[in-house]
């Protein structure tokens, strides 16, 4: 038992406690993989721990080890793949493909040191390295995954060549150099561009794929072998700590996008619709152009929202948002106020034409966007809405009247559409 390893030990397993209980108080998709992966490395490390050069603990100890790399590579494989591949092919690729792999690391671990097993498992990890892909056509494009072919000429090609020149520790370690280098690829695609914790996590399995590459060479040269064992622990205590700092990162994110958006339906909310409005009317006064503001408040809501239950009336608000963002062109904005009023920021409307003609398009939109049936709890559910427009600068100069005349405007179709339905009652 090596007990020079028990600190190490220690400082990954509370790490992988504050990873764990980060991602309870916080969920986010994805991380559950990565824990499942680092305690495959955990496993490792407690192989490790208990790793002899000779004895009865020497093989069952290497083939824990070993497999525990591999398990792992494959699980980060997974989590950084399935983003970018159909989720149920990448699952089935990689079981297929990792069932070769440990045969051929665990042949290492069993001390077999004739060339024959390796090249029986060279060639079966061939087959099915690139049989893989084109079972799987429907999911994998090849176009999309020429890729996997190149991974695995560049896993076996060398595992036979090394298993011929009788350098077997090569041909285990070689695949597991190209799965973490694979791994530090997908991840580098996968996470965010802006982030501190992907830098870690990308060097941390590049240095971890560098480590086996370069395994059979340090064995060979016993002054190095201080200098690779720290290393060799340096990039696991990496990779981990670039997953925390990229977990506490999508959480400030996501923080962030709540401050400025509507939990419910998603939109931009008051305080973001405040700056977009500020923002189009400085850009209307440098450009020459117009700014059209659109209040929206839906009539009969709460006769729903009263008779189906809150859960109801939400549904309708998220459909109701649905059909008003598809009703506005892409650079302009809509937001919810609250409850059921919206409220849009036409931007870079033309000088030339005339105001009415503004007004009247952009009512048309809005009535166009509310008067298709909204199907809640099986029923389907028809509303109206009341719309306020006014158009800056011809309305108003500035933010805080161009919103009370659009207010104002709103209301008053408001009561005229409540006096109408009085006179047909």
């Amino acid at each position: 038992m090596n007990i020079q390893l028990l600190p190490d030990l220690f400082a990954m397993a509370t790490l992988l406690t504050i990873l764990y209980f980060l991602r309870r108080r916080h969920p986010q998709e994805g991380v559950g993989m990565w824990i499942v992966g680092l305690l495959f490395i955990f496993l490792e490390a407690i192989a490790h721990v208990f790793y002899m050069a000779s004895g009865p603990r020497h093989i069952p100890a290497h083939i824990v080890a070993l497999d525990s790399y591999l398990a792992a590579g494959m699980i980060f494989l997974w989590a950084g793949a399935k983003e970018l591949y159909p989720r149920r092919a990448t699952l089935v690729y990689l079981i297929a493909n990792s069932l070769p792999l440990a045969a051929i690391e665990t042949t290492y671990a069993l001390d077999i040191r004739r060339s024959g097993p390796y090249h029986a498992v060279v060639v079966c990890g061939l087959v099915v390295g690139l049989a893989t892909p084109f079972l799987l056509s429907r999911s994998f494009r090849l176009g999309k995954a020429w890729w996997l072919v190149l991974a695995q000429l560049a896993i076996w090609i060398p595992a036979w060549s090394a298993a011929s020149q009788a350098q077997y520790r090569d041909a285990a370690y070689l695949p597991l150099f190209v799965v973490y280098l694979s791994v530090a690829v997908l991840f580098q695609i996968s996470l965010p561009r802006r982030s501190l914790g992907k830098i870690a996590i990308v060097l941390g399995f590049t240095v971890w794929a560098v480590v086996f590459l370069l395994h059979s060479w340090v064995t060979m040269r016993p002054h190095f072998i201080p200098v690779a064992a720290e290393v060799w622990d340096w990039q696991k205590f990496l990779v981990t700590i670039g997953m925390l700092l990229v977990m506490l990162e999508q959480r400030v994110a996501s923080n962030e996008w709540l401050a400025f958006h509507d939990q419910l339906t998603g939109l931009p909310n008051r305080r973001l619709f405040e700056d977009r409005l500020e923002q189009a009317i400085r850009r209307s006064m440098e450009n020459g152009t117009r700014t059209a503001l659109i209040m929206i408040d839906l009539n009969g809501f709460k006769a729903i929202n009263d008779s189906q239950g809150h859960d109801a009336g939400d549904l309708l608000l998220q459909q109701i948002a649905h059909s008003l963002r598809h009703a506005i062109r892409s650079p302009d904005t809509l937001a919810r106020l609250g409850g059921d009023e919206f409220i849009i920021v036409a931007v870079d409307l033309p000088i030339d034409r005339p105001v009415t003609q503004i007004v009247q398009s952009s009512m048309s939109r809005i009535q166009d966007a509310l008067k298709k049936p909204f199907k809640v709890a099986g029923q389907e559910q028809f509303v109206t809405g009341s719309v306020g427009v006014a158009v800056y600068p011809d309305d108003a100069a500035d933010e805080v009247l161009l919103r009370r005349l659009a207010d104002q405007r709103m209301y008053e179709q408001k009561r005229m559409a409540g006096a109408l339905a009085e006179t047909h009652s």
